[in-house]
């Protein structure tokens, strides 16, 4: 009978690699999963599961397929007794992340082991680790500066750099040089349609309606059979579209910076000259109607939802900063919050679970009521807006009076030109005297009629 502590104990497979290239040539990916089964096998592990991450950065954790490991490696009862990457830069290329996911795993009674470097155990693993992950991080920095300048010198060139073109272009082999082929972007007869079309849609409609808002489009753009690609319209994707400048013949490259995800600022952009689908008219009107429909100046909507935290709410879990949707369930009688990028897109990496709406709702207005509606906080706000309308209403007062002392003032130099054309002191011809009624004339804020002052002939004076 064959002893059970002779059997291979179950274990899982992590493989990455940080490009769309890679991923699509296979590169290091097929190395990896080779090694890391002839590792467990001589470490006396089955491998009963590899999880795949193929375009993903090892400097962050907002990775599907490394959460879905991670969830399912410490979930109860225990489904692997180890963790097998290729090496610790799969894992993560950050020291501080690595150990506390590393961690994370070991409290769940899971190792985490590479197949190619061997830490050993104890105290000293996590000083080798500590030092192998800092490493890969440096090397990564470097790596990542290397190809930033290679990158955008071929955009300064006008070549593409290689990532997914906007709607309505594709990109074509401009030149080879050193066997590799230099492309750029020429507008895809098929896609251009539909931009136009997503334009016309925004600025005039569909010939039976007027024009439409963003929620409104994307509705229409489904009902009619419209994809982006093979994926659904989403308000974030129209938006993109209609503020892109790539539509008028500016196509920029490094707007974001890929690993936090911020703009960087526009003189640090590089523009790359395409053909335009656009004329920069229809561009900017659309811009118009997007700034004179922009929440921030007009009201949004949402101010009149049913939901409190609408607009509000954030998700905040592991970083994430998308807002929380409603969501029902058994239906309607349960209400919850969710993540919204979690919801619609699928993205796996915040982590985040449904919240109940109530629960949510009942401690916001309990903070609520504890910090801010106490009768002593309410007393002072009231006493220093009280304070501040009266310190208000002074200063006009002041100022009314300093408006009306100047009015009078005025009124007193147009008797006296006047006076002084009548006794024949000053011509009525004089360009001087002209020209000070006009100066008096607006110190006064004459707004109607005719300039108070003197023409030829009989000698004209205000009312």
């Amino acid at each position: 009978m064959t002893d059970p502590t002779d059997l291979p104990l179950p274990a899982c497979a992590y493989v990455r690699v940080s490009t769309k290239r890679q991923a699509e040539h296979e590169i290091s990916l097929i190395e990896q999963q080779a090694g890391i089964a002839r590792a467990a096998v001589d470490q006396g592990y089955h491998i009963v599961e590899t999880y795949i991450e193929a375009g993903k950065s090892g400097m962050t954790d907002r990775r599907p397929a490394f959460q879905r490991m991670i969830a399912e490696a410490c979930a109860q009862p225990k489904r692997y007794a180890a963790v097998f990457v290729f090496n610790f830069s799969r894992f993560f290329r950050d020291d501080y992340e690595c150990e506390g996911y590393r961690r994370k795993l070991e409290k769940a009674g899971v190792k985490l082991i590479s197949a190619t470097q061997d830490v050993g155990e104890g105290p000293q693993a996590r000083l080798i680790r500590s030092i192998i992950t800092s490493i890969d991080a440096a090397a990564s920095e470097i790596n990542a500066g290397q190809v930033k300048v290679v990158m955008t010198a071929n955009a300064a060139a006008g070549f593409h750099n290689g990532s997914a073109p906007p709607l309505g272009y594709r990109t074509y082999v401009a030149e080879r040089r050193d066997k590799k082929d230099k492309k750029k972007l020429e507008i895809d007869p098929n896609e251009r349609t539909l931009v136009e079309r997503i334009f016309t849609l925004y600025l005039e409609g569909d010939g039976s309606s007027g024009p439409m808002g963003l929620d409104r489009l994307v509705k229409w753009l489904r009902a009619n059979g419209f994809t982006h690609r093979n994926q659904p319209f989403h308000t974030g994707s129209i938006h993109a579209i209609l503020t892109r400048e790539t539509y008028v013949g500016r196509h920029y490259y490094g707007c974001k910076d890929s690993r936090t995800g911020k703009m960087r600022p526009r003189e640090e952009w590089v523009e790359v000259a395409v053909p335009p689908i656009l004329t920069e008219e229809r561009f900017q009107a659309a811009q118009r109607r997007l700034k004179a429909r922009n929440p921030r100046i007009s009201a949004p909507r949402s101010h009149s939802s049913p939901v409190l935290l609408s607009g509000i709410g954030r998700c905040g879990c592991n970083g994430c900063t998308s807002t929380m949707m409603l969501m029902t369930g058994k239906g309607g009688r349960y209400r919850y919050y969710a993540c919204s990028n979690r919801r619609k897109k699928g993205d796996l990496s915040c982590g985040g679970n449904n919240v109940p709406m109530e629960q949510a709702d009942r401690a916001v207005l309990n903070a609520l009521e504890k910090r801010l509606f106490q009768p002593e906080r309410l007393t002072a706000i009231l006493g220093e807006m009280l304070d501040a309308s009266s310190a208000a209403d002074a200063e006009r007062r002041k100022r009314l009076a300093a408006l009306r002392a100047e009015e009078t003032e005025t009124k007193k130099a147009l008797r006296s030109l006047f006076i002084m054309v009548e006794r024949g002191i000053t011509s009525p011809d004089d360009p001087t005297l002209a020209e000070r009624l006009a100066t008096l004339n607006l110190s006064i804020g004459v707004q109607k009629g005719p300039p108070i002052g003197v023409q030829k002939g009989p000698l004209c004076r205000a009312a």
